[in-house]
């Protein structure tokens, strides 16, 4: 374990997070809407570990700020076994979310569903094997492509939903929150019939929109990712 703050940095498409490590534990969290305001909670001493699937120009801009970064690679060490036939084309986000799951449950099957500005779904097997998963379309691409692609649909963002729509607007929200409720039901079913003893976390910037918390073995984290960045660092850094 390291004695001085570690910052964990998940560079997504839509935002950063900031994650505070003290005494082993995330202490805390922050959302920032670039690198500079990133550096207001930085130091010149501070370890900085990144994980990014943003902005490409985001680690020489995190270099300016004169900390010392930990840039995490899909092709290093890793504390499991990659059966990905890709691996060089694997996001950093997934493998630290398997990462987390495998730290907290080893020799176990689990699945991670990431819900952000893409789906994610992730398993890591019992034997300590990452299997792969899948990506689809998050919320917002959902609402952002029926306006783009149509002449006269409105661009709405994420609102409660009823099966029957009696408007347009009500219409939408069904058919994105629904479908996308209906997928992560669906294929979490898929999984628990092929994986037995399968624990499942939900995690991402829009898990609060589905209520499957602390219920048939599905934990709601939102800071996985961050906890997965710190975990990769330790094994690649003891």
């Amino acid at each position: 374990m390291h004695s001085n703050p570690v910052f964990v940095v998940d560079g997504g498409n839509t935002h950063i997070k900031l994650g505070v490590i003290s005494q082993g534990e995330l202490a805390s969290v922050h959302r920032c809407s670039s690198v500079h305001e990133m550096g207001t909670l930085l130091n010149p001493e501070c370890t900085v570990v990144m994980a990014n699937v943003g902005s490409p120009e985001m680690y020489s801009e995190c270099q300016q700020l004169g900390c010392e970064i930990y840039s995490l690679d899909p092709l290093g060490k890793l504390p499991f076994a990659n059966r990905y036939l890709t691996p060089e084309s694997l996001g950093i986000d997934r493998l630290c979310n398997v990462a987390a799951a495998h730290a907290l449950h080893p020799q176990q099957n689990v699945l991670v569903v990431d819900a952000g500005t893409c789906i994610k779904f992730d398993l890591i097997n019992a034997n300590g094997e990452y299997c792969g998963g899948s990506i689809s379309p998050g919320i917002a691409l959902r609402y952002r492509s029926l306006n783009d692609y149509t002449a006269n649909l409105p661009l709405l963002s994420p609102a409660a939903w009823e099966l029957l729509g009696l408007s347009t607007e009500k219409s939408l929200h069904s058919g994105v929150m629904g479908s996308v409720t209906g997928e992560i039901t669906w294929r979490i079913e898929e999984y628990r019939r092929l994986y037995e003893s399968l624990t499942v976390y939900l995690t991402g910037g829009d898990a609060h929109y589905f209520d499957m918390g602390q219920k048939n073995s599905i934990f709601v984290d939102e800071n996985l990712t961050l906890k997965g960045i710190y975990a990769l660092y330790l094994f690649q850094n003891p």
